[in-house]
Order: structure tokens, then C-alpha cells, then sequence
């Protein structure tokens, strides 16, 4: 009795072994056809590292390196309060009307900024413009004003010809 049962489960253990043999032969080759494939894309992707680390050298050397504009950094970084603009105009010796024109704002405006306690939430333009006036002393304010205004006459008395010519 003890033959029969080692024969059978001999068979047993045959007919087993080959039935889980050909459920995953399957497995075995899709398996072998990923490590190869997975195996061809990472030289792939070395040699394109590669190349790209070459491309990269190449567009460093002839690309041209601009300075960053010191007055888009400063306008950026710069804190406005109505006091600093208050000082500002002082300085510069000028009524809310002409460092309003100074500045390209109106005479409210600037008598608004003056009043606001805190940072003032300006404009980039108009940063910009309060940051060129900042460097100028009394003299060169009061010049550029007479500037703009003979500019503006010029403007003013050309158009007029020009109408009385009509």
C-alpha cells in the first residue's frame, strides 16, 4: 500500500509541476521581451542624455548674457510711503502740481500719497518715474519741468499753425 501511495504521489506532483509549467511559460516570455526592452531604453536615454548635455554646452558658449536691468530689480524692490514722497517733493522744492507733472500724475494724486499712512500701491510706470526723479537735485527738477512745458508749447503752437492753415 505504501508503494501505491509513493507512485501516486509521484504522479501527482508530475502532472502539478507541468501544468504550473505551462501557465507561466507565458509569463517567461513577455517577461524576457520587457528586461530586453526595458534594457534597450536606458541605452537610449543614455546616449540622448548625452547629447543633450553636448546641445547644452554648445547653446551656453554662443548664447549672450544680458545684465539684469538694475531699474526693473530697484522698482521691484522699492517701498513708496507718503511720507518718503512728501520728503521727495520737499527736496526737490516743487507743488503737488508740478511733481505731479514731473512724475506724470495729477495734483490729486500726489496730495493723496502724501496723506495715506503705510506702503502706497503704485503703478510700475509710476514707480518707475518717482525712482528717475528720486536722483535729481532742485535745479535739474525745476529744468525738466521747463523742458516738458516748452516741449508741450512747441507741441501746442505746431497744431495750431497747422489749424490756421485750414
Amino acid at each position: 500500500m505504501s508503494n501505491v501511495a509513493k507512485v501516486l504521489k509521484a504522479e501527482i506532483a508530475r502532472i502539478s509541476k507541468r501544468e504550473a509549467k505551462s501557465a507561466t511559460q507565458g509569463i517567461g516570455k513577455s517577461n524576457t521581451w520587457l528586461r530586453k526592452t526595458v534594457a534597450d531604453l536606458k541605452k537610449r536615454m543614455l546616449v540622448l542624455e548625452k547629447e543633450n548635455k553636448r546641445l547644452g554646452a554648445i547653446v551656453k558658449k554662443y548664447q549672450v548674457e544680458s545684465p539684469p536691468k538694475a531699474d526693473q530689480e530697484e522698482g521691484k524692490k522699492a517701498r513708496f510711503t507718503g511720507r518718503g514722497i512728501r520728503a521727495l517733493r520737499k527736496k526737490l522744492r516743487l507743488s503737488h502740481a508740478d511733481f505731479g507733472k514731473l512724475v506724470g500724475t495729477t495734483t490729486g494724486a500726489v496730495y493723496l500719497w502724501e496723506k495715506k499712512d503705510g506702503p502706497l500701491s503704485l503703478r510700475d510706470k509710476t514707480k518707475a518715474a518717482i525712482l528717475s526723479v528720486r536722483g535729481l537735485g532742485a535745479k535739474e527738477a525745476k529744468e525738466k519741468l521747463t523742458g516738458d512745458k516748452t516741449n508741450s508749447n512747441r507741441k501746442k503752437t505746431s497744431s495750431s499753425k497747422a489749424k490756421k492753415r485750414r
